[in-house]
């Protein structure tokens, strides 16, 4: 049987092999005890595919919101997303744009918050400052939050992403993306980590397919299946981090 190597289909098989859906669930509870986004009404978000997390993360968190744009460049997540905000938030005015981020034209009017998880990985170290501060200066109001969520740890030896730095593309490091955060204005409202489990073991096709995709030098399905054999022995890795952060607009001067 052929395999479906859509994008759409290859991340799902990827994130099927972890349980960090289930901790984030867990998590909103708590999450929105801490944080106070009843006045987010707009909210603009970039590479959310699906949008399993960023809907989950507004029906709970920023319920308010009646306006939500979407910028997602793989089709088949777009039409995948349109669907699930059509029955999941059926009373807000959504919009997808097929587009990435780099291409983007952007917004006639700023909104109340910027969701971005899993997404800055694609914007390079001489992009990040330049887009942060487009964010703050053109798309957030003075009062605006930008919900980040990235992979950390990611330099410590044994971590469940080592092998994306094995395969020659590793993932940025949270340090990087946050002190690009700060040094463009942004002040950190709250933070929280989440450690999960990826089982590695009797890689699938679509799994050996996602990996192939999502580096950037060509590697075959044989160097994936070793550097999992060899990174991750038993199968699976319990050292799984990722960092979600709320960072708010500070220091902005309207002339």
């Amino acid at each position: 049987m052929a395999t479906d190597d859509s994008y759409a289909n290859l991340y799902r098989a990827f994130r099927s092999r972890d349980n960090g859906y289930e901790v984030f669930s867990a998590m909103l509870t708590s999450l929105n005890r801490e944080l106070n986004l009843a006045s987010v009404k707009s909210c603009l978000t970039f590479g959310p595919g699906e949008g399993q997390y960023e809907v989950s993360f507004i029906k709970k968190c920023a319920a308010n919101i009646t306006k939500l744009i979407a910028v997602e460049p793989d089709h088949q997540s777009a039409e995948l997303l349109r669907a699930r905000l059509e029955k999941d938030l059926p009373g807000v005015d959504c919009q997808v744009i097929e587009t990435d981020m780099q291409n983007w034209k952007g917004l006639d009017e700023p909104v109340d918050m910027v969701v971005m998880m899993h997404v800055l990985y694609y914007v390079g170290p001489n992009e990040r400052k330049e887009f942060f501060n487009k964010l703050r200066e053109q798309w957030m109001t003075s009062k605006g939050r930008a919900v980040v969520a990235t992979c950390s740890r990611t330099k410590c030896p044994g971590n469940g992403n080592e092998i994306f730095e094995r395969l020659g593309t590793p993932l940025v490091a949270w340090e990087d993306i946050e002190a690009d955060l700060l040094e463009t204005g942004f002040s950190k409202e709250y933070a929280y980590e989440m450690q999960y489990m990826r089982d590695y073991s009797n890689p699938d096709e679509s799994l050996l397919h996602f990996f192939q995709k999502d580096v950037d030098q060509p590697i075959t399905l044989d160097d994936v299946r070793n550097a999992t054999k060899e990174l991750f022995p038993t199968g699976k890795s319990d050292q799984v981090f990722n960092t979600r952060v709320v960072p708010k607009v500070s220091g902005l001067i309207y002339k």
